[in-house]
C-alpha cells in the first residue's frame, strides 16, 4: 500500500522546489519576496517538461493561497502566461499577459509588471509585432527604473537591443548594449550570464557590420572568459565561424557549421541555417544554398519577419538570375520588394517608439537628478544644522569654562582677602601680646616674679597663636 502510494505521488507531483519556494513565500521583506517569487517562476516553469505544467499550476497555487499571497490572481495569470509560452500557444499567452497586467496594476505591483511587460515583448517579438514588442519593453524599463533595479534596467537594454539588431539597426543597438554594460560597471553588477550575453550580441552586431577587428575582440573575451554560463560554448563556437566568414574562407565555415548541426552541445538554429546558406551561396553551391532558405522560408518562424525574409528572397533572386532564370529572379526580387516595403513601414513607427522611449529615459534621469538634488539639500540641511548645533554648544563650553575661571578668581581673592585679614588681625595680635608680655618681663627688676605673675597670659597667647596659624594653614590646604 505504501509503495502504490510512493509511485502514484511521484506520476503525479512535478519536481517543484518545494523548500525554495517556502523559502521565498516567507520572506517577511515585501518586496524582496515579490522581486524573488516572480523570478522563481520564471525558470521553474521556464525548465520543466511539459506534461507537468499543469501540476505544477495546482501546487503553487496551493502554496500561495496557504501563505495568503498578496495579488495571487494575477500571479496565476502570469504563472498561465509562462504555460501557454512553453506550449507556444503566443495569442492565448498575450491575452493572459493583458489581463495579468490589469490587475497588477490595479496592485501597484511594479516587480509582477515589470515581468508581465518583458513577457509581452517576448511574445509580440516571436510574432513580429516590433513596434508593440519595443513598447512593452520601454514599459517594462519604466517599472525597472520605478523600481531603482539597475539588474532589470540591464536585462531591459538587452532585449530592446536585440530588436534593433533583428530589424538591422545596428547604431541603435550598440547604443543600448554600451547603456547596459554602463551600467553594470556603474552598479558593479557582477553576472556572467548577463555580462557573457552582451559580449555575444556586440560580437553578433560586428559581425552583421562587417567590423572584422571589433568581432575578432569579443571573440577573443568570450575565448577567454573564465565565468562559464551554458550559452557561453555557443558563443564561442558560432563567432568562430563568423571569423571565417568575413575572412571570405567558406569552406571552413561550411565544414565548422556542419560540425555544429552534429555537435549536440551547440543549439544549431534558424540564424546558424541562414548563416550556412549565405555560406553556401558564396562559395559557389547555389543548389545547397536555394534548398537551406526555401526550408527556412516554409518554416513558421519567418512568417513575421520581413527583415529576415528580404535577405533570403534576396538571395534566390540572385541564384535564379546567375542561372539566367528571369522570370523566377523577378518573381523573387518582387517579393524581397514585398518584405522591403513591410519592414519600411514598421521601422517607421519603430523610430517614433524609440524616440518616446528615450524621451522616457530623458523624464526618468531628470526625475532621479531631482531626487538626488532633493537628498543633496537635505543631507546640506542636516549639515548646517548639525554645524550650527556643535557651534552653540562649543559657545555655551566656552561660557561655562570662562564663568567657571571667573568665579574661580573670585573665590580664590575672597579666601586671599580672608588669609590676609586672618594674618593681619588674628597672627599679628597673639604676636604683638606676646612680644609685649616678653618686653615686661624683659624691663622687670624681678624677671622670675613677674615672670610667674604673667606666665599664663604667655601661655594663653603662644596657643591662640598656634591655633591661628593652623586655621592659615587648613586653609591654604584647602
Amino acid at each position: 500500500m505504501f509503495l502504490c502510494f510512493f509511485l502514484r505521488a511521484n506520476a503525479v507531483q512535478p519536481a517543484l522546489k518545494r523548500d525554495s519556494l517556502l523559502t521565498i513565500l516567507q520572506m517577511p521583506d515585501e518586496n524582496l519576496r515579490e522581486r524573488k517569487l516572480v523570478l522563481y517562476l520564471r525558470y521553474y516553469f521556464g525548465d520543466m517538461p511539459e506534461n507537468d505544467l499543469n501540476a505544477a499550476k495546482v501546487k503553487t497555487n496551493q502554496l500561495m493561497q496557504s501563505h495568503k499571497v498578496a495579488n495571487r490572481a494575477a500571479i496565476n495569470f502570469f504563472i498561465e502566461t509562462l504555460c501557454q509560452i512553453r506550449l507556444k500557444h503566443f495569442s492565448e499567452a498575450e491575452k493572459t499577459l493583458v489581463k495579468a497586467i490589469g490587475l497588477a496594476n490595479k496592485a501597484k505591483d511594479d516587480y509582477l509588471l515589470y515581468a508581465c511587460f518583458t513577457h509581452l515583448g517576448f511574445v509580440q517579438t516571436y510574432q513580429g509585432n516590433t513596434i508593440e514588442a519595443i513598447s512593452s519593453f520601454g514599459m517594462a524599463k519604466k517599472e525597472a527604473t520605478t523600481l531603482n533595479d539597475a539588474y532589470l534596467q540591464v536585462v531591459i537594454d538587452v532585449n530592446i537591443s536585440d530588436i534593433y539588431y533583428k530589424n538591422n539597426l545596428y547604431s541603435q543597438s550598440l547604443y543600448y548594449l554600451n547603456q547596459a554594460q554602463s551600467l553594470m560597471l556603474m552598479h558593479q553588477i557582477k553576472e556572467p550570464m548577463l555580462k557573457n550575453a552582451i559580449n555575444n550580441n556586440k560580437a553578433e552586431t560586428y559581425f552583421r557590420m562587417n567590423n572584422f577587428d571589433s568581432l575578432k575582440k569579443y571573440n577573443n573575451i568570450l575565448n577567454n572568459s573564465k565565468e562559464g554560463t551554458h550559452r557561453l560554448y555557443i558563443y564561442r563556437k558560432r563567432t568562430d565561424y563568423y571569423l571565417d566568414l568575413l575572412r571570405h574562407n567558406y569552406p571552413k565555415a561550411i565544414n565548422s557549421m556542419q560540425a555544429l548541426r552534429k555537435d549536440k552541445s551547440f543549439v544549431f538554429d534558424n540564424t546558424d541555417e541562414q548563416n550556412l546558406a549565405e555560406a553556401y551561396f558564396q562559395a559557389g553551391q547555389p543548389d545547397s544554398a536555394r534548398a537551406i532558405i526555401n526550408s527556412l522560408l516554409t518554416g513558421e518562424a519567418q512568417n513575421n519577419h520581413p527583415e529576415i525574409k528580404l535577405h533570403l528572397y534576396e538571395t534566390l533572386g540572385q541564384i535564379a538570375e546567375n542561372k539566367n532564370d528571369k522570370i523566377q529572379a523577378a518573381d523573387n526580387f518582387k517579393m524581397a520588394l514585398q518584405q522591403a516595403r513591410e519592414q519600411i513601414v514598421r521601422l517607421t513607427r519603430v523610430d517614433t517608439i524609440s524616440a518616446q522611449i528615450k524621451l522616457d529615459e530623458i523624464q526618468g534621469d531628470y526625475n532621479r537628478n531631482v531626487e538626488s538634488y532633493n537628498k543633496e539639500r537635505l543631507w546640506l540641511i542636516f549639515t548646517v544644522i548639525i554645524t550650527v548645533l556643535t557651534l552653540v554648544i562649543g559657545a555655551l563650553f566656552y561660557l561655562n569654562i570662562r564663568r567657571k575661571k571667573y568665579y574661580e578668581k573670585l573665590l580664590f581673592n575672597t579666601k586671599k582677602k580672608e588669609l590676609a585679614y586672618i594674618n593681619s588681625h588674628e597672627v599679628r595680635r597673639h604676636l604683638s601680646n606676646i612680644l609685649g608680655i616678653i618686653d615686661v618681663i624683659k624691663h622687670s627688676e624681678d624677671q622670675h616674679k613677674e615672670y610667674m605673675q604673667l606666665e599664663e597670659h604667655l601661655l594663653d597667647a603662644a596657643a591662640r597663636l598656634d591655633t591661628a596659624i593652623k586655621n592659615i594653614s587648613a586653609k591654604l590646604d584647602d
